[in-house]
């Protein structure tokens, strides 16, 4: 006869460990959580704008940094004129589209980083444009006087004293005007707002050698509209600080300076006379044949 014994077992243990046992786990959260943690720890290399015109004004932290320890060096030192040339292409023709056809705000185009290395180069440029451009049409009036021609050097030296004095003088002039009237403006970009105006002064040099006295008039007439637009809608944010009547007779003085320079060059380097053109003589008259 077989004897069977009797195991007691704890029903409380018994559904307690089955409990634990069968007790169902969602790994997703803590895959979730690793990727998480993961793609934060790791970032993915973003990829850098492309070059070109309207990612000028992208922040560089590096450049930021060089012109600020460039502003600490002495005022003697190169390093600290560096800083003011610190330009590439693309922020150069950028400027200057923007000063030709002015219709953005162009210290917001400059983004608070205003250049040397543009005013000079488009000062330069424009002198020996106007010197060379002057110089064709010499040619041609002396061509339709029938007299030789031969080159004037004195229409280099005339453009290079009138771009230069207007591209840095007078803004220096302005500056301290509204220097002393409190409208606390920066050289810095009043230098840049004049050397980039003469920017349209290079199309219109080259389009001036056509011999007719209208297209010329209209051509020097597009050219100092545009720019005289683009100076005086960006100055003045900084003349309107200027208490009373200083703001308008500061106004008046830049219209003024800016006329003057297109009449100067109308009239230097882009007439049609109906004498000989500077330098060359006019053609002596025949002698009178003897009477007989």
């Amino acid at each position: 006869m077989a004897h069977y014994s009797a195991i007691e077992i704890d029903d409380d243990d018994l559904n307690s460990n089955n409990a634990t046992e069968l007790q169902f786990q969602n790994f997703s959260n803590d895959t979730t959580t690793a990727t998480g943690n993961l793609s934060s720890s790791v970032s993915t290399p973003q990829p850098r704008p492309t070059a070109g015109f309207g990612t000028a004004g992208t922040f560089d932290p590096d450049r930021t940094q060089q012109q600020q320890n460039a502003a600490k060096k002495p005022i003697w030192s190169f390093e600290y004129y560096a800083r003011f040339f610190d330009v590439d292409t693309d922020q150069v023709m950028e400027r200057c589209f923007a000063s030709v056809i002015p219709k953005d705000n162009f210290l917001e185009v400059m983004d608070g980083s205003p250049d040397l290395y543009g005013p000079f180069w488009i000062s330069t440029t424009v002198v020996f444009v106007l010197f060379v451009t002057g110089s064709i049409v010499d040619s041609i009036n002396a061509y339709m006087n029938g007299v030789h021609y031969t080159y004037d050097v004195r229409g280099l030296t005339f453009a290079f004293a009138t771009i230069y004095l207007y591209a840095f003088l007078v803004p220096l002039m302005v500056w301290g005007a509204t220097k002393y009237f409190g409208c606390q403006p920066d050289l810095l970009e009043m230098l840049a707002l004049y050397g980039y105006a003469l920017t349209i002064w290079i199309p219109v040099s080259v389009l001036s050698v056509l011999p007719y006295d209208l297209a010329r008039w209209i051509l020097v007439g597009i050219g100092s509209g545009l720019s005289g637009v683009f100076l005086i809608r960006n100055m003045w944010p900084v003349l309107s600080r200027a208490q009373g009547q200083a703001s308008k007779t500061i106004l008046l003085l830049v219209i003024l300076f800016h006329a003057v320079l297109g009449f100067l060059l109308k009239y230097r380097f882009f007439a049609y006379n109906g004498g000989a053109p500077p330098g060359v003589p006019s053609p002596a008259p025949a002698d009178p044949a003897p009477s007989t």
